[in-house]
């Protein structure tokens, strides 16, 4: 009998609950859902304790290594710490994990976000904390894990580029992009480009007139979102 192992949840996020990104460098994960339970015991219980759940909260505490491709942070942590010392809407996040093996485990839940350094020493490695608390119902849902996934095109920088010059395009899946046709900038295939990592992509612009120019980035699986993009 094979033992599970605590690694196999992957946790995803969301700003706004359709675009996900996955959580990178995850190095504790620790969801709990609190009951309040409260005192029910009548004289009919001939002596015994009763209780009642009247409300539940939950919370999700994961612990992350601050790492960096070609001096990126990892898209789905800096969309995290982005809610840090916002109010209302933006001080909220879109979180969902999942058994990635593809067994039914699966929860999904918009939340609070704290984000603190875990580690201050010069020799250790830089470390962060996100506590992820519960608005409103955490719910269960399909598993959603896949084994190769669309790519999520995040960021594109800088803005205004023209032809001939580089932009840096940040996101997830880029591994396996389509070669020749995976990126294109205004429905036109960049004239060259190269895949820096899973998270990273540098292309050079192609021909194409000053105004808007939606990023799409193509691999095995289909195409991502059409991210905005201004070409000057």
């Amino acid at each position: 009998m094979a033992t599970a192992l605590a690694r196999r949840f992957r946790i995803d996020v969301s700003a706004d609950g359709t675009t996900w990104l996955q959580l990178k460098g995850v190095t504790d994960f620790n969801p709990q859902i609190s009951p309040n339970k409260q005192d029910s015991s009548t004289y009919d219980s001939n002596g015994w304790g009763a209780s009642e759940i009247t409300m539940n909260s939950w919370s999700v505490d994961i612990t992350v290594l601050r790492q960096t491709t070609a001096g990126v942070f990892d898209p789905a942590q800096e969309l995290v710490r982005a809610r840090v010392a916002q109010f209302g809407d933006a001080a909220r996040i879109y979180v969902r994990w999942y058994d990635n093996s593809g067994a039914a485990e699966a929860f999904s839940g918009r939340g609070i976000v704290e984000w603190n350094r875990s580690k201050t020493g010069v020799t250790d490695l830089d470390e962060a904390k996100a506590t992820i608390t519960g608005d409103g119902v955490l719910s269960t849902i399909a598993n959603p894990f896949t084994a190769s996934a669309a790519p999520v095109v995040t960021a594109a920088t800088p803005n205004a580029q023209v032809t001939g010059k580089t932009i840096s395009i940040s996101g997830q899946g880029f591994t396996g992009t389509v070669p020749t046709t995976g990126v294109k900038v205004g429905g036109v295939n960049a004239t060259d480009w190269t895949v820096v990592s899973d998270s990273l992509i540098v292309a050079v612009v192609p021909a194409g007139t000053a105004g808007s120019a939606p990023i799409i980035v193509t691999n095995a699986t289909g195409a991502s979102n059409a991210l905005p993009y201004t070409r000057g």
